[in-house]
């Protein structure tokens, strides 16, 4: 009967050991994923926006027509000159429809020289 207890008791200690080992190992998996997330560089969201406006507009690899794109608070400002107003117009529908964007606020200039 001793040994069946003493046996009980050993099991229940390596379960318990098992189990700590166990916890252990997801704490550190835990704080490695927070030490991951506090080192990794932050996107600047605003300027993530810009880009994906750009992209969307067509002028990611410089500016088209003269036009320049900023974003402040998810709120877009496009600026420059284009052709007509047609593309103008364009310009800022675009610009609207990309997620993310809150507001445009046009400034771009209609000169048909551009």
């Amino acid at each position: 009967m001793k040994n069946l207890a003493r046996a009980a008791v050993l099991a229940t200690i390596a379960v318990s050991i098992a189990a700590c080992d166990k916890q252990d190992e997801t704490v550190r998996s835990f704080e490695v994923a927070v030490a991951k997330e506090i080192l990794a560089p932050k996107v600047d969201p605003d300027k993530a926006l810009t880009e994906k406006v750009k992209e969307a507009l067509g002028i990611s690899e410089g500016p088209a027509y003269g036009v320049e794109v900023t974003v402040t608070d998810g709120r877009v400002t496009l600026f420059g000159a284009v052709d007509n107003s047609a593309e103008r117009k364009r310009f800022e529908i675009i610009a609207a429809g990309v997620v993310g964007v809150r507001a445009v606020e046009n400034r771009i200039v209609v000169d048909p020289g551009a």
